[in-house]
């Protein structure tokens, strides 16, 4: 998974790959109280981030599926568009994750890879 998000001038990046470094929930165990997390429609987002976000998460998509480069897996970008700056952070796996920590339950067939998680 290639995400992005935005929120006001602030974007983040990061490539989620099973079993090569930690997944989304290592990151976000546990969504933010709603009165934390207002929409769009009520904080607003600079028009612009969205755009700079989407060009670097379809460059992140082409990285992963041709498998060139190096992706942002473990890693997470930080945009700020007030100042124009990239940070860049370490994200390590949780191994207590429900979803791809020790004991997480992971079955597999031949297209899907399903994480069993106890919540």
């Amino acid at each position: 998974m290639v995400h992005a998000s935005v929120f006001r001038f602030e974007g983040q990046l990061s490539v989620f790959k099973p079993f090569d470094g930690p997944c989304y929930r290592c990151l976000y165990p546990t969504p933010p109280p709603p009165e934390l997390a207002p929409g769009c429609s009520v904080a607003g987002v600079l028009g612009v981030v969205p755009g700079v976000m989407g060009l670097l998460q379809a460059t992140e998509a082409l990285k992963v599926l041709l498998d060139i480069g190096e992706s942002l897996a473990g890693r997470l970008l930080i945009y700020d568009a007030l100042d124009g700056s990239f940070q860049e952070l370490q994200l390590r796996r949780d191994p207590h994750c429900p979803a791809c920590g020790d004991g997480a339950a992971v079955s597999t067939d031949s297209t899907v890879f399903t994480l069993g998680v106890n919540a």
